[in-house]
Parts: C-alpha cells; structure tokens; sequence
C-alpha cells in the first residue's frame, strides 16, 4: 500500500511539473507575441501604411490601403483586433480577415443567369452582358422550371448570402450528370 502511495505521489509530481512547463511555454509564447506587436519605440506619432485585404464567402477579395496616423500602440491593435496580421515590415502592416457574406460589388451588381451552353453563372450586370463573375456548373435545363429559366435568362439579383446559398442549393438538383458538349 505505501508503494501505491508513493506511486501516486510520484505520478503527480511529474503532472505538476509537466502542467506548470506547460504554462510557462504558453506565457512565452505569448510574451514573444506580444514582443512582435509592440517593438515599435514611439517619441511621437507614427505614419505606417494599413493594408485591408477582405476575403468573402464568394470568393470576391477586397484590398484597401490607408495612411494611419499612429500615437498608440495599444490603441492601434485594440482599432484591427478583428483582423489577423499577415505581414509587418517597417512602416507597412498588411491584415486579412474572412467575411461569412457575399461581397458588397455581388450584392448591388450580381446576377445569376446560364451561359449560352447552360453553365450557372453570376454576371455582373444581366446576363445579356456577358462579364462573368463566377461560373459553377452546367444545368440539365430539363429539370428546370419553365418560369425559373426565363427568370435566369433576365438575371436573378444576387441579393444577400441567404439568396445565394439558397439559388445554388435549388439548381444543384438540375445539375447535368455529364457536361453538354
């Protein structure tokens, strides 16, 4: 019995060596990450370059860069701390983040309609002007409404992520087996 109990005793002295290692690499870790986002000496306000890259769930990427007048750090990573950090050179910070909704140039100007083969696409402007966005896949015109196909031949606004997903998951079902050649 006392071998069981120093067994034991043992066993969580390794547990708690271990655990306590653990955290420490953690608080390292963490210590170096915070190192990387304020190694700026700061005398007084600094300019950097701000570069915005937005990715949507439609796959549209928007970049945007700003001038960004900077007299805290503190206060400038509380301002991006929604965004993740890709790259830091002198003078020059470059954040991304993913957006769970269709982009702002798909919701004024999407629509979806068919190539002139039956492909499901989503023009910018109606399909009549051809400027392809995106294409998906080609539609077994057979299995679809007579009604839904002069409303793709016109353009159906791509008007919100609901909208999109629910178009795409409708004409799923009168996807072609086999691509029409």
């Amino acid at each position: 019995m006392k071998n069981l109990y120093g067994f034991l005793g043992v066993l969580i002295l390794v547990m708690l060596v271990m655990s306590s290692s653990h955290v420490l690499a953690i608080e390292t870790a963490q210590s170096e990450q915070n190192f990387d986002e304020t190694h700026y000496h700061m005398d007084g306000p600094m300019v950097i370059e701000v570069i915005l890259r937005t990715n949507y769930a439609d796959g549209v990427t928007t970049e945007q860069s700003i001038q960004k007048t900077v007299w805290s750090m503190e206060d400038f990573w509380s301002e991006y701390s929604d965004w993740q950090l890709l790259t830091q050179d002198q003078g020059k910070m470059v954040f991304e983040r993913r957006i769970e909704d269709i982009s702002p140039a798909m919701k004024e100007n999407g629509h979806f309609g068919l190539t002139d083969d039956g492909v499901l696409t989503i023009f910018e402007g109606k399909p009549d002007d051809q400027k392809v966005i995106q294409t998906f896949f080609q539609i077994d015109v057979g299995k679809v409404e007579s009604s839904r196909l002069k409303e793709l031949a016109e353009g159906i606004p791509v008007e919100s992520w609901y909208n999109f997903e629910d178009m795409l998951h409708t004409l799923y079902k009168a996807k072609a087996a086999k691509p029409v050649r």
